[in-house]
């Protein structure tokens, strides 16, 4: 297996950590006080940081403040998305089908329809996407 590694950036000059390898540790307090302290998430009210990213699977630390969301993207073309709440709450919305989740909740969804997720409170949640 291929070890693979981000790099820097001027964002985050001290940001260069393993992505994908046998073993890769993943210090979510650590990120989720990262992503919080940075200007992105103070001036556009979410931030997010990519954890983990193999051939098939990215996991994303996502920081949303209050009535931020998150929406579907062009890219999609998952066969499943996990969504984990380690922080507050929001609602998940797909096709008219609204679900709401809370600290400790996770939502599985297979990509059907375009997605939006919607903080009620400051959030932290695992984005797991799965090609």
């Amino acid at each position: 297996m291929e070890e693979k590694f981000n790099n820097a950036t001027p964002q985050r000059p001290a940001g260069s950590r393993a992505l994908d390898g046998q073993m890769v540790p993943v210090d979510l307090p650590k990120f989720i006080k990262e992503i919080k302290n940075e200007s992105s998430y103070h001036e556009n009210g979410k931030n997010a940081i990519t954890v983990f990213k193999s051939e098939h699977t990215t996991l994303t630390l996502v920081a949303l403040k209050k009535d931020e969301k998150i929406q579907s993207g062009n890219e999609e073309g998952h066969l499943l998305m996990n969504l984990y709440m380690i922080e507050g709450d929001l609602s998940f919305t797909a096709k008219g089908d609204k679900q709401y989740l809370s600290v400790g909740q996770l939502l599985n969804y297979h990509y059907d329809y375009p997605f939006q997720a919607i903080a009620h409170t400051e959030c932290v949640c695992l984005l797991t996407i799965i090609k």
